[in-house]
């Protein structure tokens, strides 16, 4: 998929639980989660589309060890939401 058709966003990247990945905006300053940090993927959702059957990420979990801990109930310790890019 070409860049221009997707808003210069990668169009397709393959998702593995437990694949490391980096913080690219900063969300979280006082708790750590900033641009550049370093953490691992350990959730996936995802919907299925009808048409021709991919799976699109809706949102994802990752752990971000330097990062503060949490305090959403359902997540663990250094676990954060990644959410899908709506911009």
């Amino acid at each position: 998929m070409h860049s221009g058709e997707t808003g210069h966003r990668l169009g397709r990247i393959p998702l593995v639980l437990g694949m490391p990945v980096i913080v690219c905006q900063n969300f979280d300053v006082n708790g750590g989660v900033v641009n550049g940090s370093i953490g691992t993927l350990v959730k996936i959702r995802y919907k299925l589309d009808n048409n021709n059957g991919h799976r699109i990420l809706t949102s994802a979990v990752v752990r971000l060890p330097d990062a503060a801990s949490s305090d959403m109930t359902a997540l663990t310790g250094n676990d954060y939401p990644v959410l899908e890019d709506t911009v």
